[in-house]
């Protein structure tokens, strides 16, 4: 699936299913707008929780699979305005962690997204002033969709 805007495109490879994409390009619409996202260009791939793991080692050094990866496509200094990279997600781990903690399916995947999006704008979380930055836009943004805070 490929979502085309004026500031660009978003690709979906290997959606495990299309009911997880529902309405998403009215939330990356939103999400352009919102966080004042001048070009995109994205490309995000499902992959098995095997592929995820081997990633997660490979570019972070951690020996566990994870829900979701982010891999810009150009080192960034502090918040921009291009979105432009790789996200990797593991639908495995992510239908597991729903199902654990009882969230809407989609709501999870796209909770996820946003997260990743905002990782590729160049927000982090590895800092603590850094993390309550990028979690109150993650819950705002959110929020503006649909979605209640997933922190809680």
């Amino acid at each position: 699936m490929i979502i085309s805007t004026n500031s660009g495109k978003v690709v979906f490879y290997n959606p495990p299913n299309n009911q997880i994409l529902l309405n998403i390009s009215n939330d990356i619409d939103e999400f352009i707008a919102y966080f004042s996202v001048e070009k995109i260009d994205v490309e995000v791939s499902f992959c098995t929780a095997e592929q995820i793991k081997d990633l997660n080692y490979k570019f972070r050094k951690k020996d566990s699979e994870t829900n979701v990866l982010s891999f810009p496509a150009e080192s960034s200094i502090g918040i921009q305005s291009a979105c432009c990279g790789e996200v990797i997600i593991c639908y495995e781990v992510l239908n597991n962690e729903a199902k654990e903690s009882s969230k809407n399916i989609t709501n999870h995947f796209k909770h996820l997204l946003i997260h990743s999006l905002l990782h590729l704008l160049g927000y982090e979380h590895d800092k603590e002033n850094d993390a309550i930055l990028m979690e109150s836009e993650e819950i705002k943004f959110l929020s503006k969709i649909g979605i209640s805070d997933p922190y809680k």
